[in-house]
């Protein structure tokens, strides 16, 4: 059966490609870097930030983090850094829905810019390109007679979905 489904966003920075964020809907900012981070700023699209929730990488790296009400700008004054690698840099509280982030300027402890980029929702990060029904990258999930992602319904020897398959006699 056809289905049609939106791929699944990212839920962790580890499963972005390197040097990419991405903003959850819940406000989350989610990084990969193959370097470490010595500050930060970037804007918020498609909603306003109302504030900063705690933790986060850059709250455990003793960054100093401030916003307007578009924009987020991080570092540390004692030089420290956000390692390399990939989690979740901070997470902010938004008013309306988020549709990304623009502007992203990410530099090295030293000063030099990084590379980044901004993760779209619905890319692509599946080598194979197969996804099942519920978006999972190689994933084992199909639709059942009823168009149910996982469902159990099958189809009876009469071709009736989800029939008892106790008839005796088809009905034509």
């Amino acid at each position: 059966l056809a289905s049609s489904f939106l791929i699944a966003d990212p839920t962790d920075g580890c499963e972005l490609d390197l040097n990419t964020m991405f903003l959850t809907q819940e406000g989350e900012v989610l990084f990969n870097s193959e370097n470490d981070i010595g500050g930060f700023q970037f804007n918020v699209d498609g909603a306003t930030i109302t504030g900063l929730l705690p933790g986060g990488d850059a709250a455990d790296a003793g960054f100093t983090v401030s916003n307007s009400s578009t924009t987020v700008l991080g570092f540390s004054f004692t030089g420290g850094v956000v390692p390399a690698g990939c989690g979740t840099l901070l997470s902010l509280d938004l008013s309306g829905e988020p549709s990304g982030l623009s502007g992203i300027v990410i530099s090295d402890p030293t000063g030099n810019a990084l590379d980044f980029t901004y993760h779209e929702s619905g890319g692509d990060d599946c080598a194979s390109g197969v996804y099942d029904c519920a978006g999972v990258c190689d994933g084992d999930a199909v639709e059942d007679c009823t168009g149910d992602c996982g469902g159990s319904a099958e189809v009876d020897e009469c071709g009736d979905c989800g029939g008892s398959g106790a008839d005796i006699m088809c009905d034509d």
